[in-house]
């Protein structure tokens, strides 16, 4: 495991979806979608920890190195990624 976790991002035309890729492995599967924070609720331990520590996220995709971030349009990207970086180094490390 890498000492650091980084967290890069890239935003597309939609502008309340952006992609995050970090330098650890989030999941062991193809992929994993959450239409709702009620469906990360019984999902796997990385999505319980984004949909409770994160404010604003409404959907979720998590692949082996990126999550894809769909935002309520009231919360600032900003604060949505502070916050998910923040989880994820304490998650990791």
């Amino acid at each position: 495991m890498s000492e650091y976790v980084t967290v890069e991002v890239e935003y597309g035309d939609d502008p309340n979806v952006a992609d995050l890729y970090v330098n650890q492995t989030l999941t062991d599967l193809e992929e994993e979608r959450y239409l709702n924070p009620q469906a990360g609720d019984s999902g796997s331990p990385i999505a319980q920890l984004l949909f409770g520590a994160v404010d604003g996220i409404e959907r979720l995709t998590i692949e082996s190195d990126r999550l894809t971030i769909r935002r309520a349009p009231d919360h600032p990207w900003e604060a949505i990624i502070d916050e998910t970086r923040d989880a994820l180094r304490d998650w990791f490390l």
